[in-house]
């Protein structure tokens, strides 16, 4: 059963409006994203606060804080985050027994992997050197954060299903977990030396513009029904 969301009462929305609204959030994303780059290079808040909150960072290195970013550092990479997403997707794909939650997540996947490439390899800032001690850091470009956007990407896109297929009730836990994580996320990226301040800011709202535009998608486009358990039965009943 599609949802009844309006943006006036008694009017479902037009398939134009939906378009203008994800247009709306592609141009913000990269309006965004050139201001930053402006700021970079010709001075501003982004320049202002990169190397200041760098020397920062190597200033203030703590045996607890480096420890919780390295536990940040694994699961934010390919293999962590991969292995995340097939437990969370694997999980929503049998309470609702679908495909689309697979299809979903791997869509939003495939195309924030896609972005990061591009912007990196088309913009091409260098990263800081990292911290003494610290994993060193990788030898691709630094903006934006790919570790900030693929998880606002996909642990935000995670989240809406989780919600949209039966979790209601606990819509304001799921957001405030995922908002937190993904916060932690870009925070230890910035720890540990491997981007700038503004890489990871990017990076989030980047990320989580893309996870808004799958949302609206899927919200309007893709078929779904209510998902009832049958506790005598343990099964799913649409």
């Amino acid at each position: 059963m599609r949802s009844s969301w309006n943006f006036r009462q008694g009017h479902k929305p037009r398939g134009t409006q939906i378009l203008w609204i994800i247009f709306g959030l592609v141009v913000a994303m990269f309006f965004f994203t050139r201001r930053v780059l402006v700021s970079l290079h010709v001075g501003g808040w982004a320049k202002d606060m990169d190397q200041p909150t760098y020397q920062w960072v190597l200033d203030h290195q703590t045996p607890s804080l480096q420890g919780i970013s390295d536990f940040l550092y694994f699961w934010g990479s390919t293999p962590g985050m991969t292995m995340i997403m097939l437990v969370l997707t694997g999980l929503l794909c049998w309470w609702t027994r679908s495909v689309w939650p697979l299809a979903t997540v791997a869509f939003t996947a495939l195309v924030s992997v896609l972005l990061t490439v591009i912007l990196k390899s088309s913009l091409q800032v260098i990263r800081p050197q990292g911290i003494p001690g610290g994993p060193a850091p990788p030898e691709s470009y630094s903006f934006p954060s790919g570790h900030t956007l693929n998880a606002a990407a996909l642990i935000g896109i995670a989240s809406y299903l989780a919600i949209v297929y039966g979790l209601q009730r606990y819509a304001s836990l799921i957001s405030i977990i995922a908002a937190l994580f993904v916060l932690a996320m870009g925070a230890s990226r910035i720890y540990i030396g491997h981007h700038w301040v503004s890489d990871v800011v990017v990076g989030l709202l980047i990320g989580a513009a893309w996870a808004a535009v799958v949302a609206i998608l899927h919200f309007y486009f893709v078929p779904r029904k209510p998902v009832v358990r049958d506790p005598s039965r343990g099964s799913v009943n649409p």
